[in-house]
């Protein structure tokens, strides 16, 4: 009975974090840049399904939660501030704790001229400092050169990682290179006025969302059926 028990909360515990990671994206289907999380079992269980290319999808070996690094659809906004790497890698932005990367491109220009996220960190250069423009007339080549009033003052990093799933997932889209080591991508492509959506699936998450409650059902059945059986047995011995 006890591998009874040990089955029915493995499966609860197993099914209530595919529910969790399903919500989240759904929250966050809307949200520029945000890049799906996926529950480290299916990503096991879609491998041995299936032989196909190296996956985007990247599992922590910490959290038991995968993400989902493929591209979201590029949306034209005109706005320049806009920006989408077409292709694999990351912008860099440095925020109050240290380097941070994000494929969210919806920057602002704050009073001193640099490119900055919405919560004013600021993003980064392939040779280091923040990216900066001085004048109004400026625009940003495909592979991340800035051209301010003409003049070439500052590529944009594109940072890639040879193993993604070592990125620990922060606040706001942003990603935090604990252990990873970043390298300056040789394939960028910047595309300036677009914006990178969510590469959430909605239907594909609500239906696992309702998959795993059925599960969890089963599983608090098997609870139950096991409380059943032990106060059976109990009662029994008490009459003996």
């Amino acid at each position: 009975m006890d591998n009874l028990m040990t089955l029915a909360t493995g499966l609860i515990s197993q099914e209530t974090r595919r529910v969790e990671t399903a919500g989240q994206n759904l929250a966050n289907v809307a949200t520029p840049g945000y890049k799906r999380q996926i529950a480290f079992d299916d990503v096991l269980a879609e491998s041995r399904a299936q032989s196909a290319p190296p996956s985007p999808v990247t599992p922590s070996r910490t959290t038991g939660i995968a993400t989902d690094f493929s591209a979201g659809k590029l949306v034209h906004t005109g706005n320049p501030l806009d920006l989408s790497i077409s292709g694999p890698g990351l912008f860099e932005v440095i925020t109050a704790n240290g380097p941070a990367y994000t494929r969210a491109g919806s920057f602002q220009r704050d009073a001193d001229g640099r490119i900055v996220t919405a919560q004013g960190w600021p993003l980064q250069s392939a040779g280091g400092g923040d990216v900066v423009v001085r004048s109004n007339n400026w625009q940003i080549a495909s592979d991340g050169t800035v051209l301010d009033d003409g003049t070439p003052s500052s590529v944009i990093r594109v940072a890639t990682f040879v193993d993604p799933a070592q990125l620990v997932r922060g606040a706001d889209s942003l990603f935090h290179a604990k252990e990873a080591q970043a390298v300056d991508s040789e394939q960028a492509h910047i595309v300036q006025g677009f914006i990178e959506t969510s590469n959430v699936a909605v239907g594909n998450d609500m239906m696992q969302m309702m998959e795993a409650m059925r599960r969890i059902e089963s599983g608090q059945k098997l609870v139950h059926a096991y409380d059943d059986m032990v106060g059976t047995v109990l009662q029994r011995l008490g009459d003996m």
